[in-house]
């Protein structure tokens, strides 16, 4: 009688082409996912973006609340925009108090900036060829002529563009309605 030993399974292990395989997958998933963990331009310029469409409805609510106008006065080449109670042309200095800070409502973008917003830009900000908007008692919004010093209702949606690296997002201001969006 002969006693027959187990049979051991034979073990296998893993190819050359099987781990070359797995590590050219890696090799390639690594090189589209590294490079976009070291920014946060994305993330940056829809904060920033938040932040305008936050400080116009805050102008809104404040024109209805008062019943009067408040501008909106962007200034591109500083890279600030102010919320002020008065015409920028007449007394440039008429802040809105800013409720978070109750410092002058002026919000600025680039180098001097917050630290969120320092690698955002504020680009060519058009309501209807004008760079200060105003909204008045019933929350519309206008655009302001600082040459003759009158607010004009909108016509065609006003556009606040931000960039940050190379994303940009535009701010629509509606005529009419001065309703806001994203895009």
């Amino acid at each position: 009688m002969r006693i027959r030993h187990p049979t051991f399974a034979r073990r296998r292990g893993f190819t050359l082409v099987e781990i070359l395989m797995v590590v050219i997958i890696l090799g390639i998933a690594s090189a589209v996912v590294i490079p976009n963990l070291g920014t946060h331009d994305d993330l940056n310029v829809a904060a920033a973006a938040r932040v305008i469409v936050a400080d116009l409805v805050f102008a809104q609510n404040k024109a209805i609340v008062t019943q009067s106008l408040i501008y909106v006065n962007c200034d591109t080449g500083n890279q600030k925009y102010s919320l002020l109670s008065a015409s920028p042309a007449i007394t440039p200095t008429a802040y809105l108090t800013n409720p978070l800070n109750q410092k002058n409502y002026v919000t600025q973008f680039g180098a001097s900036g917050a630290p969120q917003t320092r690698t955002v830009a504020l680009q060519t900000v058009s309501a209807d060829g004008k760079t200060c908007l105003a909204f008045d008692e019933l929350g519309q919004p206008y655009s302001w002529d600082a040459g003759t010093n009158t607010a004009t209702l909108l016509v065609n949606p006003a556009t606040i563009p931000v960039t940050c690296g190379a994303f940009t997002l535009t701010i629509y201001v509606e005529p009419y309605t001065g309703s806001l969006s994203i895009q």
